[in-house]
């Protein structure tokens, strides 16, 4: 299906992320943009706070994301409410003097914020709060208010002990009311997302180092720092694919029951019936589907219309 296309989205987004009214594009140098429900802009870019955004997620009609920036070693965690005007805030600068959590400065019109002592690792959200995953500190279960729900302390597998690495957390997923956290190694571990109870432990055993998880229900895209691509339906390979370069980004499309993912200049589709690919000039950094429509975003803000 093809049509008008969206106007291009000034900057170089991280993620477009879908609301009950709209969506809000998130640019990876901190850019805020909101879009209406066919990605057109319905307002001015805002850059809440100097930083580079790191991971974004929502809860309802609130959005959280993270910002790390290595040089200053800071990092921020804030909530945006979607129907609250977004805002400009400091410059880069001002962050260079403000350097004790007294005197920490936040993202501009944000509903909460906070400091973070460690490094986020992985951000995921869930219809009730939202979990993060901290450097060497543990996971964090959260309300929607940021209070605090439960931690536990990081897992780690034996049987990956000797492989370099093979611990580290690198995403954290939800679905049917369990929070399940992997590493690079493909350890998982699935807690009960209310009480944060251990409910399994397992290694997911693949020749390559995994790098992304995305998840809808009981479908699973594991993505590999090689490009390849692992679809598991309730813990079950389905289909293998491999791309031709790092994947960009992924969703499950519930319509045509397949996987759909951008790759690095092509496209790709994950079903039953196997796998369909198509070549591009530009490199597409997000995907998605607006009115049964399959859309991608490119690396130069422009949108256009799958292939596929």
């Amino acid at each position: 299906m093809t049509g008008e296309l969206p106007p291009k989205v000034p900057f170089h987004a991280l993620t477009v992320i879908p609301h009950k009214t709209g969506h809000l594009a998130v640019g990876i140098d901190g850019e805020f943009q909101y879009l209406d429900a066919a990605l057109s802009p319905t307002g001015e870019v805002r850059k809440p706070f100097p930083m580079g955004v790191r991971h974004t997620c929502i809860t309802n009609d609130v959005v959280v994301a993270t910002w790390v920036d290595h040089e200053l070693l800071m990092a921020r965690m804030a909530a945006f409410k979607f129907d609250t005007p977004l805002k400009d805030g400091v410059e880069r600068g001002d962050l260079r003097i403000r350097t004790s959590i007294d005197t920490a400065l936040h993202p501009a019109g944000s509903a909460w914020s906070h400091v973070l002592d460690a490094e986020p690792l992985a951000l995921c959200g869930h219809p009730t709060g939202f979990a993060f995953v901290l450097y060497s500190k543990g996971i964090y279960a959260m309300g929607r208010d940021a209070g605090e729900h439960w931690r536990v302390e990081l897992p780690t597998w034996a049987e990956l002990k000797k492989l370099p690495r093979a611990n580290d957390i690198v995403t954290i997923t939800h679905s049917n009311d369990q929070l399940k956290v992997w590493s690079r190694g493909g350890g998982t571990q699935s807690y009960d997302a209310n009480s944060g109870d251990l409910l399994s432990t397992h290694v997911f055993h693949y020749d390559g180092v995994l790098q992304q998880v995305y998840a809808d229900a009981t479908h699973e895209l594991l993505v590999y720092d090689d490009g390849a691509v692992v679809w598991l339906d309730g813990g079950v390979t389905l289909v293998e694919g491999k791309l031709a370069g790092p994947v960009q980004h992924a969703f499950w499309n519930e319509e045509e029951r397949a996987w759909r993912v951008a790759g690095w200049r092509e496209e790709l589709r994950l079903s039953a019936e196997g796998v369909e690919r198509t070549s591009m000039p530009e490199i597409p950094v997000h995907i998605l589907s607006v009115d049964r429509r399959v859309m991608m975003l490119l690396n130069n803000g422009e949108w256009i219309d799958s292939a596929l």
